[in-house]
Order: structure tokens, then C-alpha cells, then sequence
């Protein structure tokens, strides 16, 4: 099996930061869901309601704190993605790779906006 080429092995990254991306936005979204449930609640049968509700607003500050290098993760990846693919002409690829490529940087730019 040959080695992955320089263009895969910076598409495979992209593609995992989106995964990771995709996966904080899922947790977040149960996290917040789980809030609400919380507050929501109007019995407090073992009196610990306000100390979980105050631990999923933590959880929930930590992740969201995540969101931000993660994106410049990303930004940086797309980038070294984009400067790949205009090399394309010097450096023989697989046309593959390629579309694969160009389809990622545009799903992470439309997740940019």
C-alpha cells in the first residue's frame, strides 16, 4: 500500500476536524436540552437541582469554549488545503483526491459563515 499523499493527509485532517466540530455541536445541543429539562423541573426530590443545574451550565461555558480554536483549527487546515490544491498544476494528483478536497473546503467554508 502506497503512502498517503500530501493532499490526503491534510483532507483526512479537515475531515476529522469537521467530525470533531460536528460532534461538540451535537453535545452542546444535549447540553442545553438537558438545562432546560433541569429548569424545567418544579420538584427537587433529593434538593440537588440548583448544583446540576449549575454543573451543565459549566459544562455547558466548557464546551462552547471549545468553538473557537476549533475553528481556527479548521481555518488553518482549509488553508493549507487551498495551497494544495492551487499546486495542482506543478504536482501531479489524483483527481479523486482532488474533488474530495474541493468539496471539504467548501463545506468548511460554508460552516464558516
Amino acid at each position: 500500500m502506497p503512502a498517503p499523499t500530501p493532499l490526503a493527509i491534510v483532507t483526512s485532517s479537515v475531515q476529522r476536524l469537521l467530525k470533531e466540530e460536528a460532534t461538540y455541536r451535537t453535545e452542546l445541543e444535549s447540553q442545553e436540552r438537558r438545562l432546560r429539562n433541569l429548569q424545567a423541573e418544579t420538584e427537587d426530590e433529593d434538593g440537588n437541582r440548583g448544583f446540576l443545574i449549575g454543573q451543565e451550565e459549566r459544562a455547558i461555558q466548557e464546551t462552547k469554549a471549545v468553538f473557537e480554536p476549533l475553528r481556527e483549527k479548521v481555518k488553518d487546515a482549509v488553508k493549507s488545503l487551498e495551497q494544495l490544491l492551487s499546486s495542482k498544476d506543478t504536482v501531479p494528483m489524483d483527481e479523486g483526491e482532488v474533488e474530495t478536497a474541493k468539496g471539504l473546503v467548501g463545506k468548511a467554508k460554508a460552516l464558516e459563515r
